[in-house]
């Protein structure tokens, strides 16, 4: 069982990856968002009502919240052992480089875009930063109203609020390095 704080912390994270606000969870969960604020940063516990609330509101089951994840203070995760998330709307199949440290800020993510997706993919912003690494291919980044086009070796990094999307728009699969903070559950 998570300790409170930790809690908090996951349920911060969880919402701020959906882009809700504290307003937004409040009319889905009808929690008020001054008490939502109060079990994110730790001050209170949520009770099990509150907290089957305020999951239902995030689009999850409470025991998302409440395994025990503790994880540990160093990652290590063997090639072969890397847990891999496919989307196939966009083409991606993503990569963890990390499992997770206690507390972690970031996540670490191989990304292998498939080329020629014709569905256009909405712009998706979010609280925090990300950088990319082009390790392969070549990539089309739109951050905001800018579009940026980068090859192998090329690097961007941008504000996570800012509306952004990520297409291979080359003739074979390109690879991406991807950090992202705050961290993504995936």
């Amino acid at each position: 069982m998570p300790s409170k704080q930790e809690l908090g912390e996951r349920i911060k994270r969880f919402r701020l990856e959906r882009n809700l606000t504290l307003k937004e969870v409040e009319l889905k969960a009808k929690v008020s968002a001054t008490h939502v604020s109060e079990i994110e940063r730790g001050m209170t516990s949520p009770t099990v009502g509150a907290l089957a609330k305020i999951a239902r509101a995030l689009g999850t089951d409470p025991s998302f919240f409440l395994q025990n994840n503790a994880y540990p203070s160093v990652s290590v995760v063997r090639k072969g052992q890397r847990r891999v998330v496919s989307y196939e709307d966009w083409g991606a199949r993503v990569n963890c480089l990390s499992n997770g440290t206690s507390r972690a800020k970031m996540s670490f993510l191989e990304a292998e875009l498939e080329p020629g997706i014709s569905q256009n993919i909405e712009p998706f912003s979010h609280t925090g930063e990300e950088l990319i690494h082009i390790l392969k291919g070549v990539v089309e980044i739109h951050v905001g109203a800018d579009r940026h086009l980068l090859k192998e070796g090329d690097s961007i990094h941008f504000k996570s609020d800012e509306p952004h999307t990520v297409k291979n728009i080359g003739d074979g699969p390109s690879r991406i390095l991807w950090v992202a903070s705050p961290p993504f559950f995936l």
